[in-house]
Order: C-alpha cells, then sequence, then structure tokens
C-alpha cells in the first residue's frame, strides 16, 4: 500500500524536522520553562508520531496480506 508507507514516511519526516528545530532552541533556551514544555509537549508528540507509525505500518501489513489473500 503505496500511500500508507508514503504517509509514515512524511510523519517520520516532520517529526525529525521538528526535532532539528526544537533542540536549535536548546542554544538560547536553558531554563526550567524549556524542560517543562519539552516533557509536556515535544516528548509526547515524538511518542504519539512513534506510535502512529507503528499503527500505519501495521495497517500496511494487514492490508497487504489482505490483499494477498484475496487474490
Amino acid at each position: 500500500m503505496k500511500g500508507i508507507s508514503h504517509s509514515d514516511r512524511q510523519l517520520v519526516r516532520a517529526t525529525k524536522d521538528l526535532v532539528f528545530q526544537w533542540d536549535a532552541t536548546g542554544a538560547g533556551w536553558h531554563d526550567q520553562a524549556r524542560a517543562d514544555f519539552e516533557k509536556v509537549y515535544i516528548d509526547e508528540i515524538r511518542h504519539a508520531a512513534k506510535s502512529a507509525v507503528d499503527a500505519m505500518t501495521e495497517i500496511n501489513r494487514l492490508l497487504g496480506k489482505a490483499i494477498d489473500e484475496c487474490s
């Protein structure tokens, strides 16, 4: 299923871009507010994105299996 694999790659790329940009803020922002923001938002986004990619991968596998079995 080409569409799903493309979507999971887009999500991985977007998450990497976000983390790269977030890491760049560390050069000028070192306080507890940054650490709290990272814990509440950035870490949650990382976790949610990984879960979504894992789910997309499983859906892709199951759809491929269904297509094979119906062919």
